[in-house]
């Protein structure tokens, strides 16, 4: 247990001894802003311009952690006391120590309650509460309760509402001028003092020497005779606004606080420019005047901040927004760039299959189911346009004893080899398309008789010229061709049948020729006039 302990004597030494340095600090200054007070801010009638402890109080309230204030407040009733105790009896100054730390506990409660428990002058949401629960309200009950014990006192000849009125205004204008000030240079001491450039240290330097030659030539004024146009404190309004707009919170608090300086010293000596018929209404015009100034100066500054912070924050959202739209738009680039990738392959893939699909394997030309395709393809439109077309039926002689004496890549070889010769003989129009085995099929679109006979004689000399290199063999092959025309009306298979028919004539006939079904029907009819079996054939 003692070893558990042990650690928890230095942090609770160190946090007393922050609570006693807040206390004297708060203590001391409360004891000398009465004295201020009492001494440099009461005017000769006996009316106080401004009471300065309420403010410091309050400052303390809305900095410190709540765990500080039973401490600040109790420093704050005991300087209230000793402050004082020369002028007033016991009891009323005890009574005057209570209703400023109840005014002001109320005031510090209600601003933290509504803004949040780390209270400072950067939101126009956060002055307003400030405002409202401070000079309005805070004062507002201080000067009743402290005007009744003025009354009781029996020390003036004032009514009771002229005494709630001084109180008020006294306390409300020292909260305006000194809290918004103490806060913020206490928010700066705790996050590290700024590091201001030249440029804003000297516009502050240039601004407040205006307000001083301004301040002073404006409430210098021993009479109306020697009022000037030009030097008059509107202009100190003015200079109380650009303050706000370049300065800041800090900036306008300063620059409200000097202009109260000026006012007070000069209307505790009688020069002031307010032409009035009793000293007291010259006091409560000034207040007025200075309230207006450190509610439009502190107001404005702090919308303009809060403009500014907002406007940031859009800044970093859009660049935000930005950087997510690019990485957004890289990755659908790259997505699309992908999918370009898998679509160019899915496209080469289905060109690939679409040509596996549509050519021989083996010898690269169309396939049977391809070619017919094609072919009744062009028979519809020939149909329709009135043109001839021709077919060239091709079979290669002997080609078993190719594969049973030299084996089927042979045969291959030479399957592959033939392409090539019968190609350069055909027009690129024509259709060229193997049936299967060693059976090959030419469509000649708009071809009569003489030119597929020709066609078909050109394909037999190319192939019967022809030597296939297989290893160390060299092998030589001829071809038999069945030659047939369409007749413009039958189908496809017709066609090929009349063809294939053909072929089988020329293969019959000794191979190594052409043989046009026109040939069978010439025998014929010559079969039937001379009644001999002798043919008529191409050379």
């Amino acid at each position: 247990m003692m070893t558990g302990s042990k650690p928890e004597l230095p942090l609770r030494r160190y946090v007393d001894m922050h609570i006693i340095k807040s206390m004297l600090l708060v203590g001391i200054a409360y004891y000398v802003a009465a004295l201020i007070a009492i001494h440099q801010t009461i005017t000769p009638e006996g009316i106080a311009i401004l009471w300065p402890p309420n403010a410091i109080v309050l400052a303390a309230f809305l900095i410190y952690p709540f765990r500080y204030l039973p401490f600040i407040a109790a420093a704050g009733i005991t300087a209230e006391l000793v402050a004082s105790a020369p002028f007033f009896p016991l009891w009323s100054a005890i009574c005057f120590a209570l209703i400023n730390l109840s005014s002001v506990s109320l005031a510090a409660f209600l601003i933290r309650r509504k803004s949040g428990q780390n209270f400072n002058f950067d939101r126009l949401k956060n002055g307003a509460y400030f405002l409202v629960f401070g000079p309005f309200l805070s004062a507002s009950i201080a000067g009743m309760l402290g005007g009744g014990v003025y009354v009781f006192l029996g020390r003036t000849d004032t009514s009771y509402l002229s005494l709630w009125q001084i109180w008020w205004f006294g306390d409300a204008l020292a909260m305006l001028v000194l809290t918004p000030l103490i806060v913020v240079l206490a928010r700066w001491m705790q996050a590290g003092f700024p590091h201001f450039k030249l440029h804003f240290l000297l516009e502050a330097f240039l601004l407040w020497l205006v307000v001083i030659i301004i301040g002073y030539q404006s409430f210098n004024i021993e009479s109306s005779d020697n009022a000037y146009l030009f030097f008059t404190p509107v202009w100190l309004v003015f200079l109380g606004i650009v303050a706000a707009i370049r300065l800041g919170v800090a900036g306008a608090s300063t620059t409200v606080a000097l202009i109260t300086a000026f006012a007070v010293e000069h209307l505790l000596r009688g020069t002031h420019p307010l032409i009035v018929n009793m000293p007291q209404n010259a006091l409560l015009l000034t207040q007025e005047y200075l309230a207006i100034i450190a509610i439009v100066s502190i107001g404005l500054a702090l919308l303009i901040q809060e403009i500014a912070e907002q406007r940031d924050e859009l800044k970093r959202h859009e660049n935000a927004l930005k950087a997510q739209n690019q990485f957004l738009e890289e990755r659908v680039n790259e997505r699309t760039l992908a999918l370009k990738e898998v679509n160019q392959a899915l496209q080469h893939a289905n060109d690939r299959l679409a040509k596996s699909a549509a050519t021989d394997e083996l010898t690269g030309i169309a396939n049977r189911r391809h070619f017919l395709s094609e072919v009744e393809r062009e028979l519809q439109r020939l149909r329709l346009d009135g043109q001839t077309a021709s077919a060239i039926m091709i079979d290669i002689d002997h080609f078993k004893l190719v594969n049973d004496n030299l084996g089927h890549d042979a045969g291959d070889k030479v399957l592959r080899d033939i392409v090539e010769p019968i190609s350069q003989a055909i027009r690129p129009r024509d259709l060229f398309g193997r049936m299967g085995g060693e059976e090959f099929l030419i469509f000649l679109s708009g071809a009569d008789y003489d030119m597929s006979n020709a066609v078909a004689e050109r394909i037999r000399l190319a192939i019967e010229s022809l030597t296939v290199n297989y290893r160390e063999h060299q092998i030589n092959i001829t071809a038999s061709l069945g030659v047939a025309q369409w007749d413009g009306n039958s189908h496809l298979d017709e066609l090929f049948y009349q063809a294939d028919k053909a072929l089988y004539q020329a293969k019959n006939r000794g191979r190594n020729r052409v043989f046009n079904i026109t040939n069978i029907e010439s025998e014929n009819r010559s079969s039937r006039g001379s009644n001999h079996e002798d043919h008529f054939e191409l050379p």
